[in-house]
C-alpha cells in the first residue's frame, strides 16, 4: 500500500469515530489474527528488554506509530489521554485533507476496446496541477505518450473520466480522437 493511500485509510477510519490506539491498530492492520496487546506481549515477553519471537512484524508497528506520528505533527489527527486510555480522534483540518486526498485519488477502470484513441491536451502553465492529475488519470487508464501533450491508447473513456474533466474546467483544452487506421503509431500500441 502506498503512503498516500495509507494516510487516507488512517484518516477514514479515524473520521468513522474515535478510536482507541490498540482497537486503530487492529483496524488499520488487519492481517494480524490477534490483538496488539497480545501481539505485544508475545513480542516482548512480560518484562520489557526481553524479545521473542512471534509472528507480529515489529516494522510494522514502527510504520503505523511513525504515521501517526506524522499526522499528529501535521495536525490532522490528535491524541487525548483519559483514564480509559489513549485515544485518537481526527481534527478538523483532516476531514478537510482526507476531502481533498479522495478527490485526487485517480481510481479509473481501464477497459480495452481495441480501438486506437489519441489524447491530444494543451492545459495551460497556470491549471499545472490539473495537467499533471491529466497525466496521471491518463496513465492509471493505460495510455501511453506520442508526445509532450498527445497520448496514445486502446482503452475505453470512462464516463467518470468525462465527468472529472468537466468538474476541474479543463475539457476545452482535451481533444479525444478515435482511429480507424494506426499508421506508423501501430508499434507502439
Amino acid at each position: 500500500m502506498k503512503r498516500g493511500e495509507k494516510i487516507i485509510r488512517a484518516l477514514t477510519i479515524l473520521a468513522a469515530g474515535v478510536l482507541g490506539t490498540l482497537e486503530f491498530f487492529d483496524e488499520f492492520v488487519p492481517t494480524y489474527q490477534s490483538s496488539y496487546k497480545r501481539a505485544h506481549s508475545r513480542l516482548y515477553g512480560s518484562s520489557v528488554g526481553k524479545r521473542r519471537r512471534s509472528s507480529f512484524d515489529p516494522i510494522e508497528s514502527q510504520k503505523f506509530y511513525s504515521l501517526l506520528n506524522q499526522l499528529k505533527r501535521q495536525e490532522l489527527v490528535h491524541k487525548e489521554k483519559t483514564q480509559d486510555g489513549v485515544f485518537w480522534k481526527i481534527t478538523k483540518a483532516g476531514l478537510g485533507k482526507l476531502k481533498l486526498l479522495k478527490e485526487k485519488k485517480i481510481d479509473y477502470k481501464s477497459e480495452s476496446d481495441n480501438k486506437l484513441k489519441i489524447v491530444v491536451y494543451d492545459i495551460p502553465e497556470c491549471e499545472r496541477k490539473k495537467r499533471i492529475w491529466l497525466d496521471e488519470a491518463l496513465k492509471v487508464l493505460n495510455f501511453q505518450k506520442l508526445q509532450k501533450s498527445v497520448c496514445i491508447g486502446k482503452s475505453k473513456i470512462p464516463e467518470e473520466f468525462l465527468f472529472d474533466l468537466r468538474k476541474k474546467q479543463i475539457l476545452k483544452y482535451v481533444h479525444i480522437l478515435e482511429v480507424s487506421k494506426s499508421g506508423t503509431v501501430s508499434e507502439l500500441t
